[in-house]
């Protein structure tokens, strides 16, 4: 149906959009679509992190990780303060 190139665009489209959702959820104080930004963001990244792995691109596989640790490190720092 979809060829893996187009898989993958669509798997970094959602990711960065959800990120954006997270970093515009977050700027206006919006606690539940805050979380689920962030749900959204860890299961498309683990989802994409493997795509891009199994189809041997890796420099974009560490790009999806840096994406869902700094969305991940910003919950667990910036939350508790």
């Amino acid at each position: 149906m979809f060829t893996k190139e187009r898989i993958i665009t669509i798997l970094e489209v959602l990711l960065v959009a959800s990120v954006i959702i997270y970093a515009v959820a977050y700027g206006t104080d919006s606690l539940y679509a805050t979380v689920y930004a962030a749900m959204s963001t860890f299961v498309l990244g683990v989802i994409a992190i493997l795509v891009t792995v199994f189809n041997r691109k890796f420099f974009l596989s560490i790009y999806n990780f840096l994406l869902v640790v700094f969305v991940f490190a910003h919950v667990m720092f910036f939350w508790n303060l």
